[in-house]
């Protein structure tokens, strides 16, 4: 941080922003802007292009016309939002630079950002959700990492927090009250399973663990994929081997305690104790990405609560529940996001470093490189060559 602050110090922070912020030479303020928005929607479409148009593909015999046309206006959306953001971040920057006349601590990149973010207000439900949920468990991580919580340094209690977020996901799941994503959904128990011979109910287990060995394997593929490594002996299979035991444990719990304790408390233990699978990831980042999924359904049931059940509280409560915390979380976390990873680099999770960094084609990584020469004098003489360009053409 406080070798890359010297944007912030003379003589950095009056370089003009045609040197520092532009993607090419010789463009001016509003043309830099036209050419990242470009520039953004191209690379924005490669990265979501496995994340968002892949998946249904394995559900290719479910897909129609309409489920089809949805899922590419879907990614259409997280294409176009995104390089909107990132574009208008950098183009405020500029402005920044040209009102002050040097660069701003505020400004540089944290409240250009946090204004850019304000477009989720405009984002389809389903959208928000996606950014909101990917956004703030990466802040989290970020906040834990930065204050060098215990929690960071604790492989046991990041276990145990996440079977906690286990048993109130799952538990919410089985009640058919939450349908959005978790890494495992286990099926429904029939309702004759109690009279299913042992060997009925090992063939519905191994079943369902096919299908999750066949999730795991295509995630750790896909990602070997994307991170260069497609030799088998390259690959790492963590996806494989803590999905399979996620829901090995899931339903193993099940198996040896259905009849002798009640359905609901079978499957809160089942929850909570799977979740222990943890343990091979081992990673922070998921188990932020469960507090944050745990919390969301959480705030799902508040929601669905009918206010007029309390009279006392009826104000309070249908206030609160109107909050939409997704479009006043986005803009804050997004920003912090982007101002670490020029910043402190070392707090964001890999995840995060990839999202931003692609799609905004690479220009928070150019300058971050950029402020990492050895010296001022190498970054002067690095960019003089740049000239000076107006504002608008």
């Amino acid at each position: 941080m406080v070798g890359l602050s010297k944007i912030f110090e003379w003589p950095l922070n009056r370089v003009h922003c045609a040197r520092i912020l532009h993607s090419l030479p010789e463009q001016s303020c509003t043309e830099a802007f036209l050419w990242n928005l470009y520039r953004n929607h191209v690379s924005s479409a490669k990265y979501y292009l496995p994340l968002l148009l892949l998946p249904p593909l394995f559900k290719w015999r479910q897909m129609n016309r309409k489920k089809l046309l949805s899922t590419f206006k879907y990614y259409a959306q997280a294409t176009t939002f995104a390089s909107c953001i990132n574009a208008l971040t950098f183009y405020l920057m500029c402005i920044g630079r040209r009102l002050y006349g040097r660069y701003v601590r505020i400004l540089t990149p944290y409240l250009s950002c946090w204004l850019a973010s304000q477009l989720t207000w405009w984002m389809p439900p389903r959208l928000l959700q996606f950014y909101g949920t990917g956004i703030t468990h990466a802040a989290l991580e970020g906040l834990l990492r930065q204050s060098n919580a215990r929690l960071v340094q604790s492989r046991s209690a990041q276990t145990l927090v996440f079977m906690l977020c286990s048993m109130v996901i799952l538990c919410q799941q089985q009640a058919q009250l939450y349908s959005g994503f978790w890494f495992i959904k286990p099926d429904l128990l029939p309702v004759d399973y109690q009279k299913l011979t042992l060997s009925e109910r090992t063939k519905l287990a191994l079943k369902e663990l096919s299908k999750y060995f066949g999730i795991g394997l295509a995630v750790d593929l896909l990602n070997g994929y994307l991170r260069g490594k497609g030799k088998p002996s390259q690959l790492q299979w963590k996806s494989t081997s803590f999905i399979v035991s996620y829901i090995a444990i899931y339903k193993l719990i099940q198996f040896l305690l259905v009849g002798r304790l009640t359905l609901g408390h079978i499957n809160r233990l089942a929850a909570f104790v799977s979740g222990s699978a943890f343990a091979l990831l081992n990673r922070l980042t998921f188990m932020a990405f469960a507090v944050v999924i745990a919390t969301q359904v959480i705030w799902q049931r508040f929601c669905a609560c009918d206010s007029r059940d309390s009279k006392r509280f009826q104000r309070p409560l249908t206030l609160l529940q109107s909050i939409p915390w997704a479009k006043l979380l986005i803009p804050c976390n997004l920003a912090y996001l982007v101002h670490s990873l020029i910043f402190q680099r070392h707090v964001v999770n890999g995840l995060a470093r990839a999202f931003i960094d692609c799609t905004c084609d690479q220009n928070s990584q150019r300058l971050y490189k950029l402020l990492m020469l050895p010296d001022v004098s190498t970054i002067l003489t690095t960019i003089k060559t740049r000239p000076i360009t107006p504002f608008l053409f």
